[in-house]
Formats: structure tokens, sequence, C-alpha cells
């Protein structure tokens, strides 16, 4: 493939920045959640490199804005007017993970995407995207970029040092397991089976390691009762709540704020150890890996 050669079909010379935006409801669907936000922000800043554009994210008009700084409006964009843009750069295998790839340049993903961008009438352009990023090794620039726009704010920052104080724990002196059951029990509310129950157990049991603190994050109340009891876990039993408008239950509650305390407690932990029932790596510990220079490992869960 011919990258320049790409590149040099962006004409659009009235666009200067394109936005990945994050809230609940768009023109033709509703967003994913937050680390799928994150993904797709990555992907975009590495497009806006490409074609020389400025790239921003925007949280302002999403619940988690409560709770985060530097989260005013962006000039130019209509927020009761913006697309899903669906085109997601996935391989022509059509992976789920895509850990060991560290090029993810696809074609066809990349024509379509200058296209639409060209056809695009206005020097600021929101949309929102989840797309897999087109290279695996992210730049401290962009790391900088997005993390700006994610920082606690004094309301979260209290409530991260109480939550810590209350767990017992220090900042960088724990391990994270992040355990996603999956939505079908966050979204759906179905029962979890004792044998998944005791899969789990089982990965954990073979990847601890002896007289470490480690701290649970899960999307399952359930998992984190049945795990309480073990020496060494830290467990916070709060209200949680999806951070996309396509299976987000209650804005109003405090389940957010819950699910972005579990956010930042991930991040200041010294490692990151991922279980998911899904083919790919949760976004959510991956990019909070990521964002905050943390060694994670993920282990496929078999549901």
């Amino acid at each position: 493939m011919n990258l320049e050669k790409l590149i040099d079909k962006f004409t659009n010379k009235k666009l200067k920045k394109i936005v990945n935006v994050f809230q609940l409801n768009y023109t033709n669907g509703k967003s994913t959640g937050l680390g799928d936000f994150i993904r797709g922000s990555f992907c975009f800043l590495q497009i806006a490199k490409l074609l020389n554009l400025e790239f921003e994210i925007d949280v302002s008009n999403h619940p988690i804005s409560k709770y985060v700084e530097n989260t005013s409006h962006i000039e130019g964009i209509n927020y009761n007017n913006l697309i899903f843009y669906y085109e997601s750069n996935r391989d022509s295998e059509g992976n789920n993970n895509y850990e060991r790839k560290p090029i993810n340049i696809n074609e066809d993903f990349l024509n379509t995407t200058i296209e639409w961008l060209n056809s695009q009438d206005c020097e600021v352009y929101g949309f929102f995207s989840n797309a897999f990023p087109c290279f695996n090794k992210h730049t401290q620039e962009g790391i900088n970029i997005i993390n700006s726009k994610l920082q606690p704010n004094n309301l979260m920052r209290s409530y991260i040092d109480d939550a810590l104080k209350e767990l017992g724990l220090s900042k960088k002196e724990y391990g994270v397991i992040h355990i996603r059951t999956g939505d079908k029990y966050l979204v759906n509310g179905e029962q979890m089976s004792e044998i998944l129950i005791k899969k789990i157990i089982k990965i954990i049991n073979n990847i601890i390691i002896k007289n470490r603190r480690y701290l649970i994050i899960s999307d399952s109340i359930l998992i984190k009762h049945t795990l309480k009891t073990i020496p060494n876990f830290y467990i916070l039993i709060r209200n949680i709540e999806h951070l996309g408008g396509e299976a987000m239950k209650n804005n109003m509650s405090d389940g957010v704020m819950n699910t972005m305390l579990e956010y930042y407690l991930m991040s200041y932990s010294n490692a990151i150890m991922s279980l998911s029932v899904y083919g790919h790596v949760s976004g959510f510990s991956k990019y909070c890996s990521v964002l905050n220079n943390i060694p994670m490992n993920y282990i496929k869960i078999d549901d």
C-alpha cells in the first residue's frame, strides 16, 4: 500500500480540526463505552496526524463531564446533529484482537474515511468513532492530548482519596485485576452460571502472587461479593453504570461516578491483569494502561 498516495486523496482545504465527541446519543445511533471511545480517539488522532489536521476529544455533553476537568463545549460543533461513524478499521480477517499487530492500516477504511472527511463543509467537524487505531504504538504527544480531557476534577479527586482511604490502599502500591463478565449480566440482568464463576476463580488462583495487594474491578457485583473473602483482595461494592448510551440505564445515578472511580483507581495501580469473556481486550483496562503507562496482560475467559 502506498500511504502517501492515499493521503494525497485528502483535498478538503476548509476542514481544520476533527473532534471525537463522547455523548449518549447521535443522529444514527448511541455511543458504546468509554474504552471504545478512547480507542476511536487514538484512531482519529493518528488519522489527523496523517492528514495534517488538528485533533481533540470532547466529553462535555456526556454524564462523565461532571467528574472531569476541561469540559467546555467546542465552538463550531452542533451537539444535536452528530453522527456515529461506524467504519471500524477492522482488517480483512475481521479480527477482534489487535494486540500483536503493530500496524493496522486498512486501505478500504482509509479511503472511505478520507472521502467522508473530504465531504465535510466546515472548519471543525465533530462525530463519534470507536474504530481500531492504525498503529498500536502510541506517542506521548497523543497520550497527552487524550489524557488532558480525562483528568478527575476536585469532586472526583476527593471521592478517589476517600475510596483509597476506605480500602486501605496507596497509589501505585497495588495491582488491579479487571474482570469483564459481559453486558448480558451488567445490562440485561441475566443470571451468571456457577461454571463461569468457578472458571474465573481458577484463572485468578493461577495468576496471583502471594502477599501482593490486588484491587478487584469488575462489571459484576456478584463476582465482587464472591472474591471478597480472598486475602489481599481489596474490593469496593458500589453501584456501577455502563458509560455507553447503548446500555446506560440511569445517567443521573451515582453509577456513572462509581464507574469513573474504578477507572481512576485502576489508573493509580502498578499493573493490570485484564480478564474478559470477549475476544477483544477490554478497552476500559487497555486504554487506562496506555494512558497511564501501566503494564497490562490479558486473559480470555471461556464462557
